[in-house]
């Protein structure tokens, strides 16, 4: 082995030991198709198929949750047995949610790690993705017309806007009849 490919290979360990060239995607996942294909689409174009053991890449999936008991004033107080319900069932929903995402990076060899955040997803997804350290934040779009979107805010639209890195909104377009265009 020459001087020159053992210096090479010092140095890009150091790298990986330091972790400088880790890149950091986050992807925003719900229970829409679109989130879905988000994730489908970050695995197959972001990420390169890699031989090595360990990836230079760190890949979350980070799914919003909506509250569970929020008291609507008097008139409307929930028993913390109803509670206890809506917060089983808002968690296996959440399992399922990141179970469906995972299996689409296992099926992509992708090394998928998993953040919940509580909250409105706009603006949690923004405060995850920064405190995560994202070089990229992806997620869906379901493409609604412009009558939509000037009376309600896209979630992508805010993202973009908002969020303290480059954020890649996945078009449903891209994908017609479950296969890519």
């Amino acid at each position: 082995m020459n001087t020159q490919t053992q210096e090479e290979s010092s140095i890009k360990m150091q790298e990986e030991e330091s972790g400088r060239n880790e890149m950091n995607i986050v992807v925003a996942v719900n229970e829409s198709q679109e989130s879905m294909r988000a994730c489908l689409w970050a695995c197959t174009h972001l990420l390169a198929t890699q031989t090595n053991v360990r990836q230079p890449y760190k890949f979350t999936l980070l799914h919003a949750q909506a509250p569970i008991c929020v008291a609507g004033g008097p008139a409307y107080i929930m028993s913390s047995d109803v509670c206890y319900l809506l917060e089983l069932d808002t968690k296996r929903s959440t399992q399922k949610i990141l179970k469906q995402a995972l299996n689409i990076c296992k099926h992509h060899n992708v090394k998928a790690n998993t953040h919940v955040v509580i909250g409105l997803p706009k603006e949690r997804i923004c405060e995850a993705a920064q405190k995560l350290g994202a070089n990229f934040l992806v997620m869906g779009s379901r493409d609604h017309g412009v009558l939509i979107r000037l009376v309600r805010e896209s979630l992508g639209d805010y993202c973009s806007r908002n969020a303290m890195c480059p954020v890649i909104v996945v078009n449903e377009k891209v994908y017609k009849n479950g296969q890519e265009n």
